[in-house]
């Protein structure tokens, strides 16, 4: 279900040190009251406790170590443009944000109409994208839905990653070119404005290109492009969460010891990126064709 030993690692500021049992790590189901779901495979490999509400991860490391993950915190949001009519009962485009969380088995949608106000501003849920604070956003069927953790993460969505999808959003509120000439509704400057969206989304991955030439080096962006050129993403949205691709492609071929690289290291790293950042590792590392590959922008 998930990568125990990235969440050791994520969590690790949080371990504790326990005076039970140390001789085998495997065998702490009493101590913890607790039921063992994944056994230690060898020193420094994680062993996986399941608790009514939380995760218990031990490892021997100093000592025996615990990390107790609290299964509320394991969520997963999910931001959708949606511009078709999926029977939702709201018109489109509207923007939908999908909160998951396996550890608990939830999952729940929140649905904010896009829409421009008069003086041409973008809006969701009327609220104005970059400017307002965020919409309420509520998921009144979640268990976690007023969580700390969970509402920081809606603040974080609402004020770093969708400010980025502005030009995405703003252009579903424009009917397709061959719809305005059929109405007579073209506008002089749509290909100036074209052309500007396009200016901001280049330097936009421009500068997180820059930054991501500090977070990883040569052999783990080879392994990247080596992984992007299997993939085909349907729609913008589909970009999101270009680590779960690493993993499942890592897991498979093992990868990590064609490259030499530290597994666990690179995927720490990857459920940190923004959207930005991984579309901007998306443009570098896809290949053109099958016989040319863009050649990284990361240097």
């Amino acid at each position: 279900m998930y990568d125990w030993n990235a969440l050791w690692h994520e969590h690790q500021g949080y371990r504790t040190g326990h005076s039970g049992t140390r001789d085998d790590i495997n065998r702490l189901a009493d101590e913890l009251g607790a039921r063992l779901i994944r056994p230690a495979q060898a020193i420094g490999d994680t062993a996986v406790y399941d608790r009514e509400d939380a995760f218990l991860l031990a490892r021997l490391q100093d000592g025996l170590q615990l990390v107790e993950v609290a299964k509320h915190r394991l969520f997963d949001i999910t931001p959708r443009l949606v511009e078709d009519d999926e029977g939702t009962g709201l018109a489109p485009p509207y923007l939908e944000i999908r909160a998951e969380n396996h550890a608990t088995a939830e999952s729940a949608c929140w649905r904010g109409a896009i829409s421009a106000g008069d003086d041409g501003t973008l809006l969701i849920d009327g609220h104005v994208l970059g400017q307002d604070r965020e919409p309420a956003m509520r998921f009144p069927t979640l268990s976690f839905n007023d969580s700390a953790d969970f509402r920081h993460a809606l603040s974080h969505l609402w004020r770093e990653e969708l400010p980025v999808l502005h030009g995405l959003f703003a252009s579903a509120l424009t009917p397709p070119a061959t719809e305005r000439q059929q109405t007579g509704a073209l506008h002089p400057g749509d290909d100036a404005r074209l052309s500007e969206i396009c200016d901001r989304y280049a330097e936009i991955v421009r500068r997180e290109q820059a930054t991501l030439s500090r977070l990883f080096d040569d052999n783990e962006l080879h392994l990247i492009a080596a992984v992007l050129a299997e993939l085909h993403f349907d729609s913008a949205a589909s970009c999101r969460g270009l680590w779960l691709a690493i993993e499942a492609r890592l897991i498979d071929d093992e990868l990590d010891r064609k490259w030499e690289i530290d597994l666990a290291s690179l995927l720490d790293r990857m459920k940190t990126l923004t959207y930005a950042q991984e579309i901007a590792l998306i443009e570098a590392l896809t290949p053109l064709d099958a016989d040319s590959r863009r050649g990284s922008d990361i240097d």
